[in-house]
């Protein structure tokens, strides 16, 4: 699962998808937002409207930063730099390639991750704000927010384990 073409087409097909929706939204949208909600869902912060979506996009594109710019910050580095399980075999020459087009697939698919859960409190966000009484739904984004969490450790697990192993005959891999 190294190719990394299907989570960059859904990242921007999700970034698409958001950038519609807020467009769509924005001229029904009052000047002045909730921006932050307490723990019952009130809203207890508020900001201009240019403003909230101003930190919206640096937050998106903080997702863009985990999805494109790490890994290549990360094949950029020397091998002593990098800290992976069985390095010796995965940065090796003939390797290199492979491990890091393995790692910039699974980033683009954990930025996916990221910019699903960023994109789904943006949602709730402008909901609330479109309400008479601005309240967030605080059930379903720690439902969200769970299942990011769960999936962030499965990712982990995943990616320890797909490093972890290698060809047992090979001498470099030890």
């Amino acid at each position: 699962m190294s190719d990394s073409r299907i989570p960059t087409a859904l990242y921007f097909l999700m970034l698409t998808l958001g950038v519609l929706q807020c467009a769509r939204v924005y001229p029904q949208l009052p000047d002045v937002m909730a921006s932050h909600f307490g723990s019952n869902g009130v809203a207890n912060g508020w900001e201009s409207k240019p403003f909230f979506f101003v930190l919206s996009a640096i937050a998106v594109g903080v997702s863009a930063i985990v999805a494109f710019l790490a890994p290549r910050l990360i094949a950029s580095l020397p091998n002593d730099r990098i800290n992976l399980p069985n390095k010796s075999y995965w940065l090796s020459g003939e390797h290199r390639e492979e491990a890091m087009c393995f790692l910039r697939a699974q980033m683009i698919w954990f930025g996916c991750g990221l910019l699903f859960v960023l994109l789904y409190a943006l949602s709730q966000a402008i909901t609330a704000n479109l309400r008479e009484v601005h309240e967030f739904d605080t059930a379903n984004i720690w439902y969200v927010t769970g299942g990011f969490l769960i999936a962030t450790m499965a990712w982990t697990i995943h990616l320890v384990w797909h490093f972890s192993k290698a060809p047992q005959s090979d001498s470099s891999a030890r």
